[in-house]
This record gives structure tokens, C-alpha cells and sequence, in this order.
């Protein structure tokens, strides 16, 4: 787990999502209730730090990325039951989710939505600032981000 923001449906569990996909459902004893997604590209894998977020839907929605590459790849967005943690769906995204999504409604009466920040992140602060700005500019190159939201039933993009 690498960014570790646990939410409750109310009922005494916890569940938690994983850098690479992985959802976790624990009882208040700390047992494991369910796990799902999918397992680790590789052993001790470190994705991205993306993580989950819980809707008022009962559902489960987990953004995360495969790759251990700050810069580039694909985000995946999937959504579980919170009871079993049955996939209800997934979406790959054009850029990497390495942020928390967030659930809400949009509007009085809008629908219920997903928000995902997908985009790079920035590196690690290992070398004095000017060193820094130039490795990025030289090498990584701009660094791109954007917010998409979704429908929090269906996956489907609305902008």
C-alpha cells in the first residue's frame, strides 16, 4: 500500500487500494474479508501512488497505473462492490492515475461522478532545485495532467 487513506463503509471494515490495483476488504479484527484486482506485474512491485475512494453507492472505486515509471503510461480506474468486491467495471484512462479519485455529485441534481487527476508525477527532490529544473526540462520534458470525471455507475467519460 502506498498511499494509505483506508475508508469505512460504516460497518467496522476497512478497505484500502494498492499502488498496482489491489483492493482490500478487512474486518475490524484486521482479517481479511476479500481481495481483489489484479496481483502485482512482479514481486515487491511499486506502481504508482495512486489509491481509492470510497462512493455512497456502496461501490469501491480504486485509480491506480501498472507501471513504476513516473512519467507516461495509463491510468485504470475500476470500480467494486463494496460487499464482495465483484468488479463492476473498468476504464483505462490516456494518462497514469497516481492521485486519489474523488466521489461526488455534481450539482444539486447531477449524477453521481467519479473525478480522476491522471497525469505525470513529479520526481524526487535529489538535487538542488536549478539541477532539478534543468533534468526535467532536458530530459523528462513538460509534464502533463488533467481531470477527467466519469459516471460512478456506468465508467462512461462525461468530460
Amino acid at each position: 500500500v502506498w498511499n494509505f487513506a483506508p475508508a469505512s463503509p460504516g460497518d467496522g471494515t476497512l478497505l484500502m487500494g494498492g499502488s498496482c490495483g489491489s483492493v482490500w476488504k478487512l474486518s475490524s479484527a484486521g482479517e481479511l474479508v476479500w481481495r481483489a484486482g489484479p496481483a502485482p506485474p512482479y514481486k515487491n512491485a511499486m506502481c504508482t501512488p495512486g489509491g481509492g475512494a470510497l462512493g455512497p453507492n456502496g461501490i469501491f472505486y480504486n485509480l491506480y497505473s501498472r507501471s513504476d515509471r513516473p512519467i507516461g503510461g495509463e491510468g485504470i480506474i475500476s470500480a467494486h462492490r463494496v460487499s464482495d468486491g465483484s468488479l463492476l467495471w473498468e476504464k483505462k484512462m490516456p494518462m497514469r492515475g497516481g492521485q486519489y479519485p474523488a466521489v461526488g455529485q455534481l450539482g444539486p441534481d447531477g449524477k453521481l461522478v467519479v473525478a480522476l487527476p491522471l497525469g505525470d508525477n513529479t520526481i524526487l527532490p535529489l538535487m538542488p532545485e536549478k539541477a532539478e529544473e534543468a533534468f526535467v526540462a532536458n530530459v523528462l520534458g513538460p509534464l502533463r495532467n488533467v481531470v477527467y470525471t466519469l459516471d460512478a455507475a456506468t465508467g462512461d467519460v462525461l468530460w
